[in-house]
């Protein structure tokens, strides 16, 4: 068998082809008769794009007076000097109080060491007194057993 397309009339293929194009004009209408319509229907963004262009003014503004303010205009390095004289600043004030309190803790040691001297020279001053005591009562002792002993 053969496939031998149907022969039809020139007119009628003429009338089809027109009957399509028609249906897509139509279509083609349609289609931009509803984007005319959807346009007409969007919403009006203009208040909206005011509000934020005001809202980025006043952002601006206080950007710009952030980076008016003083801090805004360190950089690395001048913090890292300020942050190093501040630093022998504290050392110099904490060598000075150790330089102090070492002062105070020596004179406070002498002071307890001399009241140690005293203490031990107050002793020995006991006990020379008591071994003088005894010598003296015992010379006396013996003293008196010899004159008892001449007298005798």
């Amino acid at each position: 068998m053969t496939d031998e397309p149907a022969q039809t009339s020139p007119a009628a293929d003429a009338a089809n082809a027109f009957e399509e194009l028609r249906r897509e004009i139509s279509l083609q209408r349609s289609a931009i008769e509803g984007l005319t319509a959807a346009k007409d229907k969007a919403p009006d963004y203009a208040p909206t794009l005011r509000d934020i262009a005001a809202r980025l003014g006043q952002v601006e503004t206080l950007i710009e007076c952030i980076n008016e303010q003083p801090a805004m205009r360190l950089t690395p390095q001048s913090i890292t000097v300020e942050i190093h004289e501040a630093l022998m600043r504290y050392r110099a004030d904490d060598a000075k109080s150790i330089g102090e309190a070492r002062d105070t803790m020596a004179r406070t040691i002498g002071r307890l060491e001399g009241m140690i001297k005293q203490r031990r020279s107050t002793d020995e001053q006991d006990w020379w007194v008591t071994l003088a005591a005894t010598g003296g009562l015992l010379s006396g002792l013996f003293l008196a057993l010899i004159g008892v002993a001449v007298l005798d």
